[in-house]
This record gives structure tokens, sequence and C-alpha cells, in this order.
């Protein structure tokens, strides 16, 4: 496996838990969940932080 190809995996996971974690919150009650919905919303941008941190590695491969 080449550096790209595990970059390309990576970020494919990664996007998948982004989408998890918008679709899960659009399926929780806003006041019954808050605090479900805050943890998921934590989660949802540490994967952006994730993603970002990928993206600048991939410009050198």
């Amino acid at each position: 496996m080449v550096p790209s190809d595990i970059i390309w995996r990576l970020m494919d996971r990664l996007g998948e838990l982004q989408r998890l974690c918008d679709e899960s919150i659009r399926d929780l009650h806003p006041k019954q969940n808050a605090d479900l919905i805050s943890s998921i919303e934590e989660c949802e941008r540490l994967c952006r932080t994730q993603i970002n941190i990928m993206n600048r590695i991939a410009k050198k491969y």
C-alpha cells in the first residue's frame, strides 16, 4: 500500500463518520437529547479537524 492509498482510506472513513454524526443529530429531539447532541457535535468537530489534517498531508503525497 502506498501513502496515497492510506490517506484515501482514512479520508473515506472520516467522511463516513462525519455523515453518521450529521444523520444521528437529525434523528434526535433538540431538547430531550441536548446533551447527546452536544457530544455528537463535539465528535463532529474532532472529525473535521482530522479531515483537515489529512487534507494537509495529502498535498505532500
